[in-house]
């Protein structure tokens, strides 16, 4: 039984809370609550809290064009993968934090190696990628963006190094917390029993489902990167969606850089922490890149897939603070954002006027419907149909009338 439990880790909140001023002057400290912010670790902790259940519905139940449920494929896809652990274990697995580690050992305990990282459990991914990875530090160049964003990827098999990996990443995390009675190294071999009953092992995609972006990580490198874990390509892989689902997950995090420089990301130790208008904003900001001639010039069916992968990150915790935009909003927020660069005159938008303009387009956000209209443009569109069929109902009877 692992001993470091829910009393540990508020002891360790309180300690990471004590040096705030320390983490965002150096962003070197690594805490839980900066990458549990992240919107993957949000939305798995709130599949998890629901009890396997379906998500209560937040939408509006009158009779409107509005769908009268919210459904996320992302965490019915989450509770499928906890089905078969028992209650035990994945109590075990968050109150020790599983789900954090791989990205911990990446950011700040793993040798930088750039050019040997590599996406997906067999490297699958790593071509796409790195591809999509340079043409838009190619496209976005003219807003500024830093032009040293550097990809990280984040595996669950790295915790089976328990001497050169694992020991050395609970060491940073929990150091104060070890003695003779129960050392980092009876808390390794813990954590390395746990993950061995877990379905899969080390390739369990909830140790490494997330993605996001970060700033700078320490003063030794300052760097700012992408990081994404296998646990995220397995997801849309699982969900048929890993055609186009990589360039979308990579482009994603890569808007959040931009978002650094407009200064709408939270960057707490470096790791944006951000909720549901950045998110869609990243969603935009994205599906215009993927789709502008001068970018990815991505096809319409592969535009198409785009909005159905960000269909399916969507969560439906609409009053949680964390809460990221609902299924339908994701997709709206690229279908916005494609349609920008397909109708655009200008070779690019500044992304401040973007911005702009996106603003406009939030502020009716929560009216959408699956149709990416307004209610109330619904409805208008739907009595001028009416009326239309109404009027040549009429003056169809007004002709035959005439005729007999």
């Amino acid at each position: 039984m692992i001993m470091i439990m829910n009393r540990t880790l508020l002891k360790l909140a309180a300690l990471f809370a004590l040096c705030t001023c320390m983490i965002a002057a150096r962003r070197l400290e690594p805490s839980f609550n900066d990458i549990d912010h992240t919107e993957f670790a949000q939305q798995l902790q709130h599949a998890i809290r629901i009890s396997r259940q379906d998500a209560p519905s937040a939408a509006n139940t009158t009779n409107t064009p509005q769908a009268t449920s919210c459904s996320s494929p992302s965490s019915q896809w989450l509770k499928s993968v906890i089905a078969d652990v028992s209650e035990e274990d994945l109590t075990t697995f968050f109150d020790n934090h599983l789900h954090v580690l791989p990205f911990v050992y990446k950011l700040h305990v793993a040798p930088r190696h750039y050019d040997q990282e590599y996406f997906g459990l067999d490297g699958e991914y790593t071509q796409e990628i790195t591809s999509v990875h340079n043409q838009a530090q190619a496209f976005w160049s003219y807003s500024g963006v830093n032009d040293e964003i550097y990809l990280l990827s984040a595996h669950g098999s790295d915790l089976a190094d328990r001497h050169n990996k694992l020991v050395p990443t609970l060491e940073l995390l929990f150091h104060k917390n070890y003695d003779s009675d129960y050392t980092v190294y009876d808390h390794a071999a813990d954590i390395q029993d746990l993950i061995t009953r877990l379905p899969g092992g080390y390739n369990f995609p909830l140790l490494t489902f997330n993605a996001f972006a970060t700033d700078e990580m320490d003063d030794e490198y300052e760097a700012s990167s992408i990081i994404i874990g296998d646990g995220y390509f397995q997801f849309q892989k699982a969900l048929g969606m890993d055609s186009e689902g990589p360039e979308y997950a990579h482009t994603h995090e890569f808007s959040h850089h931009l978002q650094f420089l407009l200064g709408v990301s939270d960057t707490k130790s470096g790791i944006a922490q951000v909720a549901k208008k950045s998110e869609l904003l990243a969603d935009a900001f994205s599906a215009y890149f993927l789709a502008h001639d001068q970018g990815g010039n991505f096809a319409s069916d592969e535009i198409s897939n785009v909005h159905s992968v960000a269909f399916s990150v969507g969560d439906c915790a609409m009053s949680n603070e964390g809460h990221h935009g609902t299924p339908i909003q994701r997709r709206c927020a690229t279908v916005w954002g494609a349609g920008l660069a397909e109708n655009e005159d200008t070779d690019k938008i500044d992304i401040f006027e973007f911005q702009k303009r996106f603003d406009t387009w939030f502020e009716r956000v929560d009216d959408l419907i699956d149709s990416c209209q307004h209610l109330d443009s619904a409805a208008t569109s739907r009595s001028h149909g009416i009326l239309s069929l109404q009027l040549m109902s009429f003056l169809v009877v007004g002709g035959i009338s005439m005729l007999l």
